[in-house]
């Protein structure tokens, strides 16, 4: 029969980590804030979006077979670690620890890159997929529904491996609920939600959690 072992105590090694990667999301914002106010050069924040977050309209040309820049292909990436603003990067860093920090308490700190990066591409695939939109997407918000579905695969295992332990109704109620809660603040957000992102982080998620589980 499967078990989950149970969670060690938070390391150091697992708050270095998640923390370093915040404190890199929480650095560039700072840098563009200052270039923002005047104090770096102006215009910073719009040329590393340039080089760096994820366009669609590149990945429709990319998709087509047509001529498109190098940046294209690392952006799938590197969007992950840039921020619309203080809010988007304190929202986004608030989940990104919570979720880490337990993603590393389960999984260890070498699996735990391995979803960040798959996350991060799944949620730049899922938007160029499925969105249509002219302006670049940037945000750690496909990890952090990435580190959800690796979460929600460890539950479900969970309870389909272990009868009477765990409900399958609460867990169907919790994807529930984040469907609900993309529905509110995609409404909320007039249309400016990246819903597309969540939904390609949560699916690579799982599906890569799926793959690091022991079957049996």
């Amino acid at each position: 029969m499967f078990q989950f072992p149970p969670l060690p105590p938070v390391l150091t090694i697992h708050r270095q980590v998640a923390f370093a990667i915040a404190g890199v999301f929480a650095a560039i914002e700072l840098v563009f804030q200052l270039s923002d106010l005047g104090v770096l050069a102006p215009q910073l924040r719009y040329e590393t979006y340039a080089m760096f977050s994820f366009f669609d309209p590149w990945f429709d040309r990319l998709l087509a077979g047509e001529p498109t820049p190098m940046r294209v292909w690392w952006s799938f990436l590197t969007y992950a670690f840039l921020h619309g603003g203080m809010t988007h990067l304190l929202m986004n860093s608030a989940a990104f620890l919570g979720l880490s920090l337990l993603v590393l308490r389960i999984f260890g700190v070498p699996l735990y890159l391995v979803f960040f990066g798959v996350t991060a591409v799944g949620g730049s695939l899922g938007y160029g997929l499925m969105s249509h939109a002219e302006a670049p997407m940037v945000g750690a918000s496909g990890v952090v529904f990435g580190l959800i579905g690796v979460l929600k695969y460890a539950e479900f295992a969970f309870i389909t491996r272990r009868p009477g332990q765990g409900s399958m109704r609460a867990f169907l109620g919790s994807i529930g609920a984040l469907v609900l809660i993309n529905v509110i603040l995609a409404v909320a957000m007039g249309g400016m939600l990246a819903w597309q992102t969540h939904l390609g982080g949560f699916v690579a998620g799982w599906v890569a959690a799926w793959i690091a589980v022991p079957r049996a």
